[in-house]
């Protein structure tokens, strides 16, 4: 069936799904490490496993680029950022709850996804995309399948309709609970409130350098300059070969007698197919057809647009769906067949012609046969050098001669860290896109002045990697970062010293002391705020967090949050809560929405929680380290 559907909608309908699929792998990113995943303990090759899955590193590497390719973010600023171990718990969690989805008998049919495909279809046309093409060129543009592409679908029906039925029929809420959370959201406050910075604390002595030396130990891996690396990649290509693999014509004539039924050709029916979003359009189609209009010209005409229009193409019957290769396959040349409503929509076929039941000629297939031996031979005699190359190795021969003897080719990569970055934070490996995590885990593991064995890439090279030079890593030496190392170590004091200023402000404030006589006390300047909302914006020393505290305490009584200057010191001293019997019908439908749902995706997360344990998931943060990892001090 998802053959059919592929042919008979020209697969191009699907672009505007896949760049919603594609929003939603970034919409990932908010999530949160659920059931503490990051743990260790799995293969070299697999960053994540769990029972009955695994997610091994070049599948991850593209969905993260895949991920990241319109955020204008790299990979490795993401891991820095905790996106990357995001964009993985949220591969996880559809793993397993898709695995769970399965355990419970909960099956998707290609009905389903082909329905999901049709509406899919009327966004895209209405949108103004184009159906015809469209397919291919997400995919290229993706790097993923067609097969890929479909069970994303099929996957993400599942884990929708297994997530819904976690949650469905306990997330009500009562008028009685939503005018109390309309009153709760809606509460202001007036608070007063004071800083404490740490740049206002005087008095610090200045270090020694013992002291400071002792503290340059304590925070040293500041200082970290990582191991770099220099390495040659020498690479067989198939251009090396094209003169050592010859194909003649008898050998493509063997090949086509040892398979002669793999060129019969089945009946097959030339048609030209259009289709509409309404059976109106279809029957206007139709009638203009009849009148003498070609079909492309009838879709333009009715519709305003071709997109409907799907070209002429040669259609087996078993590449067409059901409701249209009945009638196609009984008609006759010249016939106009339709409207034919199908989960696509009304299809209206031309039959331009009936290609009868036969066997394709030696000639018409002979370019294909010799395209395909050639392939062949060229895979098998690219493999034997390989290992050739791989046995000279072994035995200890130097690099240089089997360059020159093979016509391999080498490049150079000077000073790059675990992240494949130099020291100026360039990428050096982009043209390794697929196989980086590979090529940089060998030519990390790989020992100076040794060549690692034969590897095969994502696109059938064979590389070798020698390691020219290793630079271990290594520390700033103190002399060269003692002003740093000094003004930390005086914040340091600072942040100590205020800490206390604080512990000691506030109780005071405790003990009954008036808010005003403590920060008159500290040399600090009250600031009062009238009639700030739960969720207001606030500017600094003020922050949401602590705001969150103001609304969480009682009147009267004070907090201190810390800032980024120091902390700040506030009271709540009145609220006021709106008259809920006043709200609008519409605020209080909208709490209802809002609360429904946040107590749905909390059981959800709650049952994801608790399947970490089930399927004891690993990851293995080395190899995420090796794939993404950067230095804080010298760059990548």
């Amino acid at each position: 069936m998802l053959n059919a559907m592929r042919d008979g909608a020209k697969s191009g309908v699907l672009k505007f799904f896949l760049l919603g699929l594609l929003v939603l792998a970034a919409g990932g990113l908010v999530l949160t490490d659920v059931g503490g995943f990051f743990r260790g303990g799995v293969s070299a090759t697999d960053v994540a496993k769990g029972k009955g899955f695994t997610i091994d590193a070049r599948q991850f590497d593209r969905t993260v680029r895949r991920t990241l390719s319109q955020q204008g973010i790299s990979p490795q600023q993401a891991y820095q950022f905790g996106l990357v171990d995001q964009i993985l718990n949220r591969e996880i969690q559809m793993r397993m709850l898709s695995r769970e989805a399965e355990s419970y008998g909960l099956r998707v049919g290609d009905e389903t996804v082909l329905k999901q495909l049709a509406e899919l279809t009327e966004t895209l046309v209405a949108n103004g995309g184009r159906k015809k093409d469209a397919l291919q060129q997400v995919l290229r543009s993706q790097g993923i399948s067609e097969d890929e592409f479909i069970e994303t679908i099929r996957g993400e029906i599942r884990n929708n309709l297994f997530s819904s039925a976690l949650t469905a029929g306990s997330t009500t809420i009562s008028d009685a609970t939503a005018r109390d959370l309309y009153q709760f959201e809606n509460e202001t406050r007036d608070i007063q409130y004071f800083t404490l910075t740490n740049a206002s604390v005087k008095g610090i002595e200045q270090p020694t350098d013992m002291q400071l030396e002792k503290y340059y130990e304590t925070i040293k891996n500041q200082f970290l300059i990582p191991e770099r690396r220099s390495v040659t990649i020498a690479t067989l290509k198939p251009e090396a070969l094209e003169d050592v693999v010859k194909i003649e014509d008898s050998d493509v004539r063997d090949v086509y007698d040892d398979n002669i039924k793999q060129y019969e050709r089945p009946e097959q029916r030339t048609v030209r197919q259009a289709i509409l979003s309404n059976a109106d359009e279809a029957e206007k189609v139709v009638a203009q057809i009849n009148k003498g209009k070609s079909v492309e010209s009838a879709v333009k005409s009715v519709t305003g647009s071709k997109d409907g229009y799907l070209g002429e193409n040669d259609f087996s019957k078993n590449g067409l769906l059901e409701e249209v290769a009945a009638p196609v396959f009984d008609g006759k040349k010249g016939d106009l067949i339709g409207p034919v409503e199908t989960a696509l929509g009304f299809h209206v076929i031309q039959l331009r012609n009936i290609k009868e039941a036969g066997v394709e000629s030696f000639d018409s297939v002979k370019a294909a046969i010799k395209k395909e031996l050639l392939a062949q031979r060229m895979e098998s005699e690219m493999l034997d050098t390989a290992n050739m190359v791989d046995d000279r190795l072994a035995s200890g021969e130097e690099l240089e001669p089997i360059v020159a003897d093979v016509g391999l080719t080498t490049e150079t990569f000077s000073n790059f860290s675990m992240g494949g970055t130099n020291t100026k934070d360039k990428d050096l490996f982009k043209s390794y896109e697929n196989d980086r995590s590979e090529v940089l885990a060998v030519a990390f593991e790989t020992d100076q002045g040794e060549a690692s064995p034969v590897m095969e890439l994502d696109d059938g090279r064979f590389i070798t990697i020698r390691v020219n030079e290793i630079v271990e890593r290594s520390y700033e030496p103190f002399t060269d970062v003692k002003k740093t190392v000094k003004s930390q170590w005086l914040d340091t004091q600072r942040e100590a010293a205020n800490n206390f200023r604080v512990t000691e402000a506030m109780e005071k404030i405790i003990a009954g002391a008036s808010f005003k006589d403590v920060a008159k006390e500290y040399g600090a300047r009250i600031t009062t705020k009238k009639k700030l909302g739960r969720y207001d914006e606030v500017k600094a020393p003020l922050d949401a967090k602590a705001l969150r505290a103001l609304f969480k305490t009682d009147i009267g009584k004070s907090i201190s949050e810390r800032n980024a200057e120091g902390y700040v010191i506030a009271t709540a001293t009145s609220a006021k809560l709106p008259d809920a019997s006043k709200a609008k019908a519409d605020d209080i439908e909208k709490i209802k929405t809002q609360y429904q749902s946040a107590m749905g995706q909390d059981i959800l997360t709650q049952y994801v929680n608790s399947l970490s344990g089930k399927y004891k998931v690993r990851i293995n943060k080395r190899l995420l380290n090796q794939m993404y990892g950067t230095a804080p001090a010298a760059g990548n």
